[in-house]
């Protein structure tokens, strides 16, 4: 399950959801934080590289993914109300607001 994002059910007890694992970020033994769109549609994620991805959870796809930090992006938030913005952290000691 190594750079992957992976979805358990935990309903009666954990099973894995093969059909939805998230794949291309590297997160090299980081443990990257991962967030929801407002809207439940996208999945949002940083890696060891300092990119951020962005997922369609419903097709699991990458959507969208770009360079966010020099170093770890170890966190990534998604505006609670306003889908189109985006907070990240990175070991450089910068939180960067997206638009």
């Amino acid at each position: 399950m190594d750079n992957k994002v992976v979805v358990f059910s935990a309903l009666n007890r954990f099973k894995m959801n093969r059909r939805k694992t998230f794949t291309g970020h590297m997160v090299a033994g980081y443990a990257c934080s991962l967030d929801y769109s407002p809207d439940m549609r996208y999945l949002v994620s940083g890696d060891a590289d300092g990119k951020c991805y962005i997922w369609d959870w419903k097709t699991t796809k990458l959507y969208k993914k770009w360079k966010a930090h020099d170093g770890v992006c170890i966190a990534a938030l998604w505006h609670p109300h306003e889908p189109s913005k985006v907070l990240t952290a990175g070991w450089d000691g910068l939180l960067k607001y997206w638009e």
